[in-house]
């Protein structure tokens, strides 16, 4: 059995992380991102991954591991910035969501290629929304992830059993390329391939400053979590 399969999970998972850099970064401005009445909760990904558990009476889909995998909606991608409204008392965690996410891994080629549109950021203030969509990102709606090198991955991997590890990704946002560290945790399931993508990094991985104005702070770390559903083409 060939196991480039490990690549698939690798790949999807580096796709988390140029979402959630697109939805967090940008330059100074002097209009609020947001203005919450509750801090939002956080990623539901890893909820979503633990309580999707594999069928134990189906064989998983040991017939594609060698073949491609596409990327569908039922994936989600979160991404998580602490910001500072002058008007509030506390800080506060602005959440972006999107599953507006597409790709396709090939597993016998060892090549994969991940797109997410950023415009389709979602949180709980549509001022927020407005501010990625128009100041962030008003010229480059989509962020690519690519991933051409896999860590091994364990036999027990295609009898469903989870594993994790990490991967470097290559992330392009506003047409700057960065290099991201992330831990996945991966599954393959009877009729899908499931990643949950972790990772942290700063605006100036992709040299750009932490946005700040007389109305808001944000500070530099970002944390996205991406949760990936592929099936076989």
């Amino acid at each position: 059995m060939n196991f480039r399969f490990k690549f698939s999970v690798l790949f999807l998972y580096i796709a988390s992380i140029s979402i959630f850099v697109a939805a967090c970064g940008g330059g100074n401005d002097s209009e609020a991102v947001a203005d919450p009445t509750s801090t939002p909760t956080s990623s539901a990904s890893a909820s979503e991954f633990n309580s999707s558990s594999s069928a134990t009476n189906d064989a998983p889909v040991s017939d594609s591991i060698d073949g491609t995998f596409v990327v569908n909606d039922s994936s989600e991608a979160t991404f998580t910035v602490n910001e500072k409204l002058s008007k509030l008392p506390l800080p506060n965690d602005a959440v972006l969501r999107t599953n507006a996410i597409t790709g396709e891994i090939d597993l016998s080629a060892e090549s994969a290629s991940l797109v997410i549109d950023l415009h389709a950021l979602k949180s709980d203030d549509s001022r927020r929304d407005r501010y990625v969509r128009d100041r962030l990102f008003p010229t480059q709606s989509t962020t690519t992830i690519s991933i051409n090198s896999f860590p091994d991955i364990p036999e027990t991997f295609t009898n469903g059993e989870a594993f994790t590890s990490t991967v470097i990704g290559t992330v392009n946002v506003n047409g700057a390329d960065a290099k991201i560290e992330f831990t996945l945790e991966s599954r393959l399931d009877p009729d899908r391939l499931l990643i949950l993508v972790k990772g942290d990094f700063s605006w100036d991985d992709f040299g750009m400053a932490a946005p700040t104005s007389n109305f808001f702070v944000v500070k530099d770390e970002v944390h996205v979590e991406v949760l990936v559903s592929a099936v076989p083409k």
